[in-house]
């Protein structure tokens, strides 16, 4: 029964009622507590799940209304942005506009989700309904959990319908930069569930968003790209934790090889002393014993003096 104590007061009212019970207003939680307890139709186990129903369809239902409330900011936004348009007339080309992506998208799932494959399929899909550029930020924030919704919000006025900026801001937001693109190229594995055809849409939007973050734009920077990463996968991790900073960065196979013929000379200059002092012991431990020896010997061959 400690599971209602925890909950809050609304959620309480709202179990107490569809249980058929009567709660007042002015009731705090441990008078809802011993109402709930004592009714005729209380049962833990089922409580407990009406609870969590309660509870979820609630949260369901302000997330909705947040979502609701900003759609309506950026349609009144849109329209005062509009130099001499119709507001009337704009909100139905937005209302069209997320109707018709809320049928060709799912929404996101931030948790199991993949935001580089929900913003590139989204493009496609906005480009195939011929939806104008300045709605798909409005299009998107529909397909977004809560949390991202509010990220998207605090963005400045400027920006707010920029959608490469806010692509920018999501990739951010889950860590995704040229490494990150590179390690899910490389990684990427098809399973049953997926045909050959959606694996190589994935692994092509991996390889496009890693030569993207690193602004390679022509075939000849992919190629040293490639070159780059096959010398990378040979070096000893040690020397890649030395450049962990700049690692992911490093797109140039010329750059890489500087950087790591740099580590090495420094490396060998600072050894040099280490080996000629150990060197200058031994020659002295070398002299030490021969000149031990020469006084053994000397000594050996000494014959004592005769005695008058």
């Amino acid at each position: 029964m400690s599971f209602l104590v925890k909950e809050e007061k609304c959620y309480l009212m709202a179990l107490a009622t569809e249980m058929g019970e009567e709660p007042r207003p002015d009731m705090n939680i441990m008078g809802l507590k011993a109402l709930i307890t004592g009714s005729q139709s209380y049962e833990e186990e089922f409580v407990k799940g009406m609870l969590d129903t309660i509870i979820s369809s609630r949260k369901e239902e302000a997330e909705k209304e947040e979502k609701e409330f900003q759609l309506e900011k950026m349609r009144i936004e849109a329209g005062m942005a509009t130099p001499n348009g119709n507001l009337a007339d704009e909100r139905q080309v937005h209302n069209n506009s997320r109707f018709e992506m809320s049928k060709a998208m799912p929404k996101f799932d931030a948790k199991e989700g993949d935001i580089v494959l929900c913003m590139s399929l989204f493009e496609r899909q906005a480009k195939r309904l011929k939806i104008d550029p300045s709605d798909w930020v409005s299009c998107l924030i529909l397909l977004m959990p809560t949390e991202i919704v509010k990220l998207i919000v605090r963005v400045s006025e400027e920006e707010f319908f920029n959608f490469e900026y806010i692509k920018g801001i999501l990739m951010k937001k889950f860590n995704l930069n040229a490494e990150g693109f590179r390690q899910k190229f490389v990684q990427q594995q098809r399973t049953s569930e997926k045909s050959r055809k959606d694996f190589v849409y994935e692994v092509t939007n991996y390889f496009q968003g890693w030569i993207n973050d690193l602004n390679i734009t022509y075939f000849d920077g992919s190629k040293k790209l490639f070159i780059t990463d096959q010398v990378k996968k040979r070096v000893p991790q040690e020397v890649r934790d030395h450049f962990v900073d700049v690692w992911g960065t490093i797109a140039k196979p010329q750059d890489l090889a500087d950087k790591l013929d740099g580590y090495e000379c420094v490396r060998k200059t600072n050894r040099k002393p280490s080996n000629l002092n150990h060197k200058v012991q031994q020659q002295g431990n070398v002299r030490s014993n021969t000149y031990s020896r020469d006084n053994g010997d000397h000594k050996v061959n000494q014959k004592p003096m005769k005695q008058e």
